[in-house]
């Protein structure tokens, strides 16, 4: 029996693996997440929910994993698993999560690639860590994976590229190709089928190529468009994917063009189903397009059909024909007056033509004026009661590109003048950013006021939950007034972020970055500064705490952010008493622990003021120690007093501000407990030998970094982590900190019991604050599987009550639609662009 080429040979005992994996094997390319975006859950153009990122980073204990490209020869990647010193029995337990974390972060390193899973660190690795990563790898299916743990290469995995079936077969002319891709993913697909496409197309000369796709993965854009370049190339007739035709050379075959001196002739074998005939003109067409100018083209059908005759003429006339024939007859004389004058103006006479038929000639005359209109600013005149809609618009564009004038204005018998060209509101889309540009120069106040009034309402619908950028262009201003105006229609619109650009800088005005609530006594503050810059965080920082009248002397609590400190300084400066971080473990930054160290000959002073209970003094002598430290003078051969009214020497974080001192030379360390009578801590004063016990008490060392013991104390948290899923009711599915405005999917156990509901209720209350100006996608569970909400019961009718408290917005899993797609429906919100009862794609199938 012949091996597939791709098969690995079995490892033998005492031989690493890597020396037995053949040297050609071929080296795969990362595959990228090119997936669909799933359209809204109805037939209207709602936005989609972005995609949600992987959850912040957890603290996975003490193993640590890392993933890393090559830099092991044979090897594609290469995990490295540190494990420090621990029992033997722990280490599977303690490896599992980290493994599986970076396994799925790296999932394109390591899918149908050759990996390397290296052990390091003071561990012994038994065999139960080799299973485990046989068993972590293997979702991923790794072309090979080897362990190295200290006992040679161990081979854990072996696999091969992916393949497909491929039959051919002829079917009344047409070379039918039906490929089956099985389970095979969408990711997959363009390997497995790569070397089949090459043979297929081998013997596709002169035929007809039809291909059926079955299974689970079908082919992309990207595919599809490969399919068709290599069958083309290779010299098919047609070629198509099922229903979807990729080309078709009779279908070209039914349009000739034919020039002659000054005319072009356009015969047309019209099909019966007009839609083959539209196929085939938009296929051939635009290759003459060069060959209407100037010209009389003589349009011929073989039968009346009003469609392809109107594409036809449509050519023509877009192209810049002097005249346009069908069947001998002229659709198309002369439209526009040229009248001089202190402007250059295009006037325009009907003489009894239709609507249609006025845009159309204008589009084609308008190149007969060039030479009188170019560089000029050009007023094109309307005949009287003609409406100016979308249509009208584009015709003028297309006027303003033919006559090469400097600008185009608009009247109608000389009326209601406005700007149309360059345009004075431009809609520019990029990405997930509609820009809306806004030419100050384009008219006087009133006549630009027209332009923003006839396209900006125009736009709304599809700009609802959109980010839109407002950009200022053009060195003349823009009144405030009228800038208020369309940030206003904007909001109103229910975008979700909202950009003003002028004068080169950008001010982010939508979301707010600020969401300031009274809870009691206290004044929380969260920011989400997710796609703001610095300069713009401040702005908005400024303006938001503004608007918020913070009132004097308040209790604020930050919320932790990339803005924090930014928060803190600003509340500070409107008067805030006391303010803390947010967290966890919440940490009060003003007043802080440590005051500015007063600097004397050979003395050093700081005077201690707590604020709060043990554990609150704990964080704010570790949050401020580094600092104080950095900031102070050197403390070498210097006597240092802390002043701390009622504090006590013996005290824990007493003992650390002596440890610190002590490692850096001071050569005293005295602490008054505000009566004036300080105490020194270092060096230890050793008392009379009539009190041995208190001596030896009194001697001993006071703990410094050098002579501690146990681990380090665990790092403050810089963000919330949204710790929840401890309880066995509650638990996170997914989140996304920087979409606008930030996700989380919660996933809540299924049931109605008054039980039940008590401990779901119990779960969520510590949690709800981190609710705060997020949307929150409910999500019911009976163990791993979803249970859509067909209707209200008690647990829907406790999470309505519940989660809206802090939430921006709450939507709950609704199941699939009358088309299969899971969705979410919103049941309460905040915020326009979410508006009650909408519905949105579920976000995690597109992860």
């Amino acid at each position: 029996m012949t091996k597939n080429r791709h098969e690995l040979p079995r490892k033998k005992p005492g031989r690493p693996a890597k020396d037995e994996i053949a040297e050609d094997l071929p080296t795969l390319e990362p595959l990228t997440d090119d997936l669909p975006t799933l359209p809204a859950a109805d037939d209207e153009d709602l936005p989609t929910l972005e995609p949600l990122a992987e959850a912040a980073p957890v603290d996975d204990g003490p193993v640590k994993v890392t993933c890393a490209a090559g830099g092991e020869a044979g090897f594609d990647t290469v995990l490295t698993v540190a494990v420090p010193a621990m029992d033997k029995k722990a280490v599977a337990e303690a490896v599992k999560a980290p493994l599986a974390r970076v396994c799925g972060a790296s999932a394109a390193s390591l899918r149908h690639h050759k990996v390397l899973v290296r052990f390091t660190g003071e561990a012994m690795i038994g065999s139960a860590v080799k299973d485990l990563v046989a068993e972590t790898l293997k979702p991923h299916k790794p072309l090979l994976a080897v362990v190295r743990r200290g006992f040679g290469d161990e081979t854990v995995a072996q696999g091969k590229l992916p393949e497909v079936a491929v039959t051919v077969g002829e079917q009344a002319g047409v070379t039918k190709v039906e490929v089956a891709t099985g389970d095979l993913e969408a990711g997959d697909l363009p390997i497995a089928f790569g070397a089949q496409l090459a043979k297929v197309a081998a013997a596709a000369r002169g035929k007809k190529v039809g291909f059926v796709f079955t299974g689970k993965a079908k082919p992309d854009a990207a595919l599809r468009a490969q399919i068709g370049k290599a069958l083309l190339e290779a010299g098919a007739v047609r070629a198509a994917i099922g229903e979807r035709v990729l080309f078709d050379q009779e279908l070209a075959a039914r349009v000739r063009c034919t020039a002659s001196g000054d005319s072009l002739a356009i015969a047309v074998d019209t099909a019966d189903d007009v839609t083959t005939t539209l196929e085939a003109l938009a296929m051939v067409l635009p290759e003459h397009a060069a060959a209407c100018k100037g010209t009389i083209v003589r349009i011929t059908l073989g039968k009346p059909q009003a469609e392809a005759r109107e594409h036809c003429v449509e050519f023509a006339r877009k192209n810049g024909a002097l005249r346009v024939e069908v069947g001998g007859e002229i659709v198309w004389p002369k439209l526009v007056g040229l009248v001089a004058g202190s402007e250059t103006v295009l006037r325009l006479q009907a003489n009894g033509r239709t609507r249609a038929q006025v845009l159309a000639a204008l589009r084609a005359e308008a190149a007969e004026h060039a030479g009188a209109c170019k560089g000029k600013v050009v007023v094109v005149d309307w005949p009287v009661g003609f409406a100016l809609d979308g249509e009208a618009e584009a015709c003028l564009r297309d006027a303003a590109a033919a006559s090469t004038c400097k600008a185009l204005v608009a009247t109608v018998a000389g009326e209601q003048r406005e700007p149309f060209w360059p345009e004075p509101v431009a809609f520019a889309v990029a990405g997930d950013t509609t820009t809306v540009r806004i030419d100050s120069e384009a008219g006087k106040p009133v006549e630009l006021q027209r332009a923003i009034d006839r396209r900006l309402p125009g736009k709304a619908k599809e700009l609802r939950g959109k980010s839109v950028r407002v950009q200022v262009a053009g060195g003349a201003a823009v009144s405030r007034t009228l800038l208020r105006g369309v940030v206003a229609a904007l909001e109103a619109a229910g975008v979700m972020r909202l950009e003003v650009e002028e004068g080169g800088a950008t001010d982010v005005l939508l979301p707010a970055m600020l969401t300031v609530t009274k809870v009691g006594d206290v004044v929380r503050i969260a920011a989400m500064t997710a796609g703001r810059d610095a300069a713009q965080q401040a702005k908005a920082l400024q303006r938001e705490l503004d608007a918020a009248a913070l009132p004097a002397g308040c209790a604020v609590m930050v919320g932790a952010s990339a803005a924090a400190d930014a928060v803190v300084a600003a509340v500070v400066a409107k008067g805030a008493a006391r303010v803390s971080l947010d967290g966890a473990a919440p940490v009060q930054v003003h007043p802080p622990l440590l005051g500015a160290a007063e600097k004397k000959p050979l003395n050093v002073r700081c005077v201690v003021t707590p604020g709060g209970d043990e554990a609150m003094v704990a964080r704010q002598l570790e949050r401020e120690l580094g600092t104080w430290l950095a900031a102070a003078p050197s403390l070498a051969n210097q006597t240092v007093t802390f002043v701390w009214a009622g504090g006590d020497p013996a005290s824990a974080p007493a003992a650390k501000l002596v440890a610190a001192c002590a490692e850096k030379k001071a050569a005293k360390v005295l602490f008054d407990r505000g009566d004036g009578k300080p105490q020194q801590l270092h060096p230890p004063v050793v008392q009379p030998a009539a009190a041995p016990a208190a001596a030896a008490t009194a001697a001993a060392p006071v703990p410094t970094a050098a002579t501690r013991s146990g681990p380090p104390p665990l790092p403050v948290a810089v963000m919330p982590t949204m710790a929840i899923g401890a309880g066995p009711r509650v638990s996170l599915l997914a989140r996304r900190d920087d979409a606008v405005p930030p996700i989380v999917v919660l996933g809540v156990a299924a049931g109605s019991d008054a039980d039940h509901l008590a401990a779901v209720q119990a779960e969520l209350q510590d949690h709800l604050p981190r609710f705060r100006g997020r949307s929150v996608l409910l999500v019911l569970r009976a163990g791993d599987q979803d249970v859509p909400v067909r209707k209200a019961d008690a647990l829907v009718d406790l999470l309505r009550q519940l989660v809206p408290g802090t939430a921006a917005a709450t939507l709950v899993f609704r199941g699939p639609d009358a088309q299969g797609r899971p969705h979410f429906q919103v049941l309460h919100s905040t915020l326009r662009a979410l508006p009650v009862g909408a519905t949105f794609g579920d976000p995690r199938t597109r992860r």
